[in-house]
Order: C-alpha cells, then sequence, then structure tokens
C-alpha cells in the first residue's frame, strides 16, 4: 500500500477539518474516509482523525473497533513515512512535498497516532484493557515530546498502572518532562524534589 502526500490531498483533510469545526460532522467524516481509505488514497492524518471521529461519534456512529483499527494503520502509516523521509528512499510513498516536510507531517501524526492507541489500551476503547501497552505507548509518545503522554505516564508510575509497583522516581521523571514542556499541574512541586533527580534514582 502506497502512502500517498500531496498538496492536492494535503487541501482535502483541512477542507475536511474545516468541514467538522464547522460543525458538518457527516461530511468531515464521510472525506476522512475517502482520504484515509488504506486501499486508496491512505492519508495518515485522515486515518487519525477517522479513529478519532469513531470513537467520539463525530459524523458516524461510535465504533471503538474500528477507531482502534484506524488509529493503528495511522501509526503504521506514519512510522513509515518518516523512516522513508529520514533516509531520502520514496519507493513506498506518493508525495509531493519534500523530504523534510513529509518528516515533519509524518512525526506529528505518528505521536497523535501513538498516544492515541496508548488511550485505547488504558481504556479498552476497541480492544482488550491492557497496562503494560497503554504505557508502552505513552513513553514512547512521551520520547516523542507529546506532552499529555507525559502526564499519562507519568500518572501510570504514580499508580502502578501498567507496572508491578508505583514507581514516584519515574513519575517525578515524566511530571518533569510535561512541566518543561509547559504543563504544570497543580501539587505537583514534589516532583523537584532532590531524591528525585536522575542521579539519585534506585537502580
Amino acid at each position: 500500500m502506497a502512502v500517498t502526500f500531496s498538496k492536492s490531498t494535503d487541501e482535502q483533510v483541512q477542507h475536511a477539518i474545516d468541514l467538522h469545526e464547522a460543525g458538518k460532522l457527516e461530511e468531515s467524516a464521510e472525506l476522512f474516509e475517502t482520504l484515509g481509505d488504506p486501499n486508496g488514497i491512505n492519508h495518515p492524518l485522515a486515518q487519525v482523525l477517522l479513529g478519532l471521529s469513531y470513537r467520539h461519534g463525530w459524523g458516524v456512529p461510535v465504533n471503538e473497533e474500528m477507531a482502534f483499527k484506524y488509529l493503528r494503520i495511522a501509526a503504521s502509516n506514519s512510522a513509515l513515512v518518516d523512516k522513508i523521509a529520514a533516509t531520502g528512499q520514496a519507493t513506498n510513498i506518493k508525495a509531493s512535498a519534500s523530504n523534510k516536510s513529509r518528516k515533519g507531517i509524518a512525526k506529528g501524526e505518528l505521536v497523535l497516532s501513538i498516544y492515541e492507541l496508548g488511550n485505547c489500551f488504558r481504556y479498552g476503547w476497541g480492544t482488550e484493557k491492557d497496562p503494560e501497552s497503554a504505557l508502552k505507548y505513552y513513553e514512547t509518545a512521551a520520547r516523542l515530546g507529546d506532552v499529555d503522554a507525559m502526564s499519562d505516564a507519568a500518572w501510570c508510575y504514580m499508580n502502578g498502572f501498567g507496572i508491578k509497583k508505583k514507581n514516584k522516581y519515574m513519575a517525578a521523571k515524566y511530571y518533569r518532562m510535561a512541566e518543561k514542556a509547559g504543563k504544570v499541574e497543580v501539587g505537583n512541586s514534589w516532583v523537584w524534589k532532590e531524591k528525585y533527580d536522575d542521579d539519585k534514582q534506585k537502580k
């Protein structure tokens, strides 16, 4: 399957987003479906947004299984685009944009889809609940710069979700990352205590 990026398809995705923001949810979802068809245009951002539309019932009936399906496809496609853009190879991607711009676009879509897959595994949306997988996806998205994923990874460590026991050291690490990225949560001043510094963490 080829992943398609072009000025035309990107403009169509933006048009679908504009329709969504204007409250024309059914038209928006229909266009996301056309653009995100794995056997057609196969646009990763359209797949992410179609997945979220299925999750929340935006213009389509709520279908968590379909939401999970499209988020997984989007993550796979975005990872492929990111890899191809990094190597300069374009054998599996139809694009008119530069490698550099494709790489930036792909990373944003990849981060969003990975974070949302974490939510699927955390809450059992379209798949079985899997705390370990949820934490894994949150940590991956956090490393790629998603601030919500940083906070959610911290929450997992604070609450022993996806791990055998609570780990305040790791929770502090991710809460610090989130604060540095601009997301400050009330009552989290403890994360800056010296005992939670990297060189103080227990192995």
